[in-house]
C-alpha cells in the first residue's frame, strides 16, 4: 500500500494562515508529537524491513522505536491512545519513542469476545484491556529473557521500563533494540505474567491524544482526502424516494462535460466518473433521474409508519423476552399506572459523508475507506464481485469523521467497488450530503408502553413492558435473520429492558418486531436510549405521583446496589440538587445501567417563552477503573452533546422522500446551546471495565425531559422538542 498523500492543497492554504498560533497552542496544550507517541501509517502483514515481531501486535526497530497496532477504528473516541498505552505499559516502552500503525485485516486483530473485525457499542476498552495487556506482558517476559541469558542472571532479576531491560542487582541495561531479534527467537509465554497496578504509569493518566496533532493542523488523511496513482473520482446520485423504481435518466449533457470519463449506471441511480470530484458533481447536476412510485415508497411514509407503530402497539402479535415473577397476577393489589413514550427516527448526520477508494481488478479487489467494519465489508464485497476472500484486501483509512455505528454498514463501499469495476480504474466515491443523508440506515422509530402496580408507598411492585421496533441488528450482523424471522425477536431493541437496574418483584417484556421500507441499522446508544427515556421518564412519573422526590425515589429502588446508591449521593452533591431554583427552573434526574457502566446525571433548564435553555449538566460515571481520565470525560461531554440531538431534531419521510435532507434542516445543537457541564467519574477499582463512548447519550434525553416537568412544563413522553412547540434556547 501507498503511503498516505501529502496535505491537501486546500486544507494546507487554510492551515498555514495559523501556523504559529497553531504550533504554540500545540505545545501548550501538551499535544505537540515529541511528548508522546506518534501516528504512523497502516500495517502490513509482516513487520516492515529491520523491524522484529513480538507477536502481532509489537514490532521493534533496530534503533529501539516501538511500533505498536492499533486494531480499533478511531472515530473520535480517542482509542488510538488509550488501547496502545495499555500495550506499551505493560510492554515497558518508552512511551515517546512509539509508532503506532493501522492493524490490516488479520485474525489476530479480531475482537477477542465476537472473533469480527469492527468498532462499536462500546466495546474496544472492555473487550481489548486484558487481550492487550497479555500480548504486551509476553512481549516483556520475552525480552527480559533473551538479556537474562545474555547477562547470565535469572529472569526475575531483570525489569523492563522505559524502552529497556535493567538488571537490578547490577544496574546494567539493555535497549529493546538489540534484544528483539534474540526475543523473538524465544516461544511466546502462554500466561505471561501481568504486571501489578501499580506499576502501570500510562494507564489512569490523561495522555495527550496522539490523534490531535495531525487533526488540528489538517494533515489528518480522512477518506475522502485518500489518493491512488490514477485514480478516478465519482458522485453518484440516487432516486430521491426510498423504495422507488429509476424508470431512465438522459446523460449526454453530463458526457459532454468537462473530465467525465464515464456515466456509469447503478441500481437506482447513477455514477458521474470524472478525474475531478467538482466536475463529477457539476456534471451530476445535469442528470435528471425519473423515477415511479411503488408500495415500498408509499408506505416509506412517517404518517404511515407513525400509525403503524402505534397499531402494533395495541395489537401485537408479541414475543415474550422476558418473565421473571407473576407479572400476569390477577389478584389487584395497587394501582395501575400505564404510559406510552415515542421516540422519533434519527440520522447519523456523520461529519465526513460516505466515501471510498476501490481498485477492482479482474482477479482482485483492494479498497480504502473509513470502516467500522472490515470483515463485514470483506463479506458484501465477496457476495457483489464473486471473487475469492483472500483476493479482497480492506484497508481503513487513518482518519475516520465520525461514525456512531453508520461505517459498520458497508454499502457505501460495496457501491465504489462496483464503480470501479465498471470504470476499470481505482476510483473514488463520495456521496454529497443529501446523498448521504437520503440513503442512511437510520435509528428506527419506536413505540414503549410501560405498565406497573405499584404498592401503598407508590413504589412499583411489578413492571410489565411492551416495546415496538424495527430491527437495529440485522445491517450489521446479518446472521440475527434467523433469529427475526423464527422469534421476531432483535436484542439490540430490548437493550435497557432486557434488563433493568431497580429491584423488582416480578417484571415482563414483550417485542413486537415490524416490518418497513425504511432501512433503519445501530446507532449511537442502540436500543438503550429509546428504552431508557421511556424508562426513567416513567420512574420520574411514579415518583412525582406518590410525592417522593425523584433523586431519593431512585435510590430506594436501588437500595440493593451499594455502587449506585454511593453514585446518586454523589449526584446529589455535584448538581446541588437541594439548591433551591427560581420558577420556571428545574431539574431532572436519570439513571442507567448501559455497557458495562453506571451513570447517573442531572439536567438543570430553563424554561422560559417556549425556549428551553439547558444550564448545567452533572453526570457521575461508574464505569470501573478509568483508565484515561481526559478522554473518558470528553466522550462524556461529547456524548452529553449528542443527546442533545435526540430531542433536538428528527427525520420525516413523505412518500419515501426524506425531507431533512441537509444538516440546514436537521439542525444538531450549536455551541451557543451547550451547557455547562460537571463530570465526575466514581473510584471503583473493583468493577469491571465498562463503555464511556456511548452511555451519555442514553440518560441525557429523560434527564431533560424530567426537567422541563421540575421547571413547570408538560410531561413529554415524545422527543424531539419541536413536537410540542418547543427549542433550545
Amino acid at each position: 500500500m501507498n503511503a498516505p498523500p501529502p496535505l491537501n492543497a486546500a486544507r494546507r492554504r487554510l492551515m498555514q494562515r495559523g501556523a504559529a498560533l497553531a504550533g504554540v497552542t500545540l505545545v501548550g496544550m501538551g499535544l505537540a508529537p515529541a511528548l508522546g507517541a506518534r501516528l504512523g501509517g497502516a500495517a502490513s502483514p509482516q513487520p516492515a524491513a529491520g523491524e522484529t515481531a513480538l507477536g502481532a501486535w509489537i514490532r521493534i526497530t533496530p534503533a529501539g522505536e516501538t511500533v505498536l497496532v492499533v486494531s480499533q477504528a478511531e472515530i473520535g473516541q480517542g482509542i488510538s491512545t488509550t488501547l496502545p498505552a495499555i500495550l506499551a505499559d505493560e510492554l515497558g516502552a518508552d512511551w515517546n519513542r512509539v509508532r503506532l500503525v493501522t492493524a490490516p485485516v488479520a485474525p489476530a486483530y479480531r475482537h477477542p469476545k465476537y472473533d469480527w473485525m469492527f468498532t462499536g457499542n462500546s466495546e474496544s476498552v472492555q473487550s481489548f484491556y486484558p487481550h492487550l495487556r497479555k500480548m504486551g506482558a509476553a512481549a516483556r517476559e520475552m525480552l527480559t529473557t533473551a538479556a537474562a541469558r545474555r547477562w547470565g542472571v535469572a529472569t526475575e532479576t531483570c525489569r523492563a521500563t522505559g524502552g529497556f531491560v535493567i538488571h537490578g542487582p547490577s544496574g546494567r541495561r539493555l535497549g529493546f533494540g538489540a534484544l528483539a531479534p534474540d526475543a523473538a527467537a524465544l516461544p511466546v509465554p502462554k500466561e505471561p505474567r501481568l504486571r501489578p497496578d501499580r506499576e502501570l504509569k500510562l494507564v489512569g493518566r490523561s495522555l495527550p491524544r496522539v490523534d490531535a496533532p495531525d487533526k488540528v493542523t489538517g494533515r489528518a488523511v480522512f477518506g475522502i482526502d485518500f489518493q491512488r496513482p490514477g485514480m478516478l473520482v465519482a458522485a453518484v446520485r440516487t432516486v430521491p424516494a426510498i423504495g422507488a423504481k429509476l424508470v431512465s435518466f438522459d446523460a449526454e449533457a453530463a458526457r459532454a462535460m468537462p473530465g467525465v470519463r464515464a456515466v456509469l449506471p447503478l441500481p437506482d441511480g447513477v455514477a458521474v466518473v470524472a478525474q475531478k470530484y467538482w466536475q463529477a458533481a457539476q456534471a451530476l447536476r445535469r442528470i435528471t433521474l425519473h423515477s415511479e412510485p411503488t408500495e415500498a415508497s408509499r408506505g416509506a411514509d412517517s404518517a404511515v409508519i407513525e400509525a403503524g407503530l402505534d397499531a402494533a402497539l395495541a395489537t401485537g402479535p408479541w414475543a415474550r423476552v422476558v418473565d421473571e415473577g407473576r407479572v400476569d397476577d390477577a389478584s389487584g393489589e395497587g394501582a395501575q399506572v400505564v404510559a406510552v413514550y415515542a421516540n422519533p427516527f434519527a440520522a447519523h448526520a456523520t461529519m465526513e459523508p460516505m466515501n471510498c477508494v476501490a481498485d477492482v481488478r479482474a482477479d482482485r479487489c483492494e479498497i480504502w475507506a473509513p470502516t467500522q467494519g472490515q470483515d463485514l465489508a470483506r463479506l458484501a464485497l465477496q457476495a457483489a464481485l464473486g471473487l475469492p476472500i483472500e483476493r479482497i484486501f480492506v484497508n481503513r483509512t487513518p482518519a475516520i469523521g465520525g461514525g456512531f455505528g453508520r461505517r459498520l454498514v458497508p454499502d457505501f463501499v460495496v457501491q465504489a467497488a462496483l464503480v470501479s469495476k465498471a470504470a476499470g480504474a481505482p476510483v473514488k466515491v463520495i456521496w454529497d450530503r443529501e446523498e448521504d443523508m437520503r440513503r442512511d440506515l437510520f435509528r428506527p422509530a419506536t413505540r414503549v408502553q410501560l405498565a406497573a402496580r405499584v404498592d401503598g408507598e407508590g413504589l412499583p411492585r411489578e413492571l410489565q413492558a411492551k416495546v415496538v421496533s424495527p430491527t437495529i441488528l440485522l445491517p450489521v450482523f446479518p446472521p440475527i435473520q434467523k433469529t427475526l424471522d423464527e422469534q421476531r425477536f432483535d436484542p439490540s431493541a430490548m437493550e435497557g429492558l432486557m434488563h433493568v437496574p431497580y429491584r423488582l418483584a416480578a417484571r415482563s417484556v414483550d417485542f413486537h418486531l415490524p416490518r418497513i421500507p425504511v432501512p433503519t441499522s445501530v446507532m449511537r446508544t442502540t436500543g438503550y436510549g429509546p428504552n431508557v427515556f421511556a424508562l426513567e421518564s416513567f420512574i420520574d412519573e411514579l415518583a412525582l405521583r406518590a410525592r417522593q422526590d425523584p433523586l431519593a425515589f431512585r435510590r430506594r429502588l436501588l437500595a440493593h446496589d451499594p455502587h449506585a446508591t454511593r453514585l446518586l449521593d454523589r449526584l446529589a452533591a455535584l448538581s446541588r440538587w437541594d439548591r433551591p431554583l427560581p420558577a420556571g427552573q428545574g431539574r431532572g434526574v436519570a439513571f442507567a445501567e448501559a455497557f458495562g457502566t453506571l451513570i447517573g446525571m442531572v439536567v438543570q433548564l430553563q424554561l422560559k417563552d417556549r425556549g428551553v435553555r439547558l444550564q448545567r449538566v452533572s453526570a457521575v460515571v461508574d464505569c470501573g477503573p478509568v483508565l484515561d481520565p481526559g478522554i473518558a470525560r470528553a466522550g462524556i461531554e461529547g456524548g452529553i452533546v449528542f443527546g442533545m440531538a435526540y430531542c433536538k431534531t428528527e427525520v420525516t419521510f413523505d412518500q419515501g422522500r426524506l425531507r431533512e435532507d441537509n444538516l440546514a434542516r436537521y439542525a444538531l445543537p450549536t455551541l451557543a446551546e451547550t451547557p455547562e457541564m460537571a463530570i465526575e467519574f466514581m473510584d471503583h477499582s473493583d468493577r469491571p471495565l465498562g463503555g464511556v463512548g456511548e452511555v451519555s447519550p442514553v440518560t441525557l434525553p429523560p434527564a431533560l425531559a424530567n426537567a422541563l416537568v421540575a421547571a413547570g412544563g408538560a410531561r413529554l413522553r415524545s422527543l424531539p422538542l419541536g413536537r410540542h412547540d418547543l427549542h433550545f434556547a
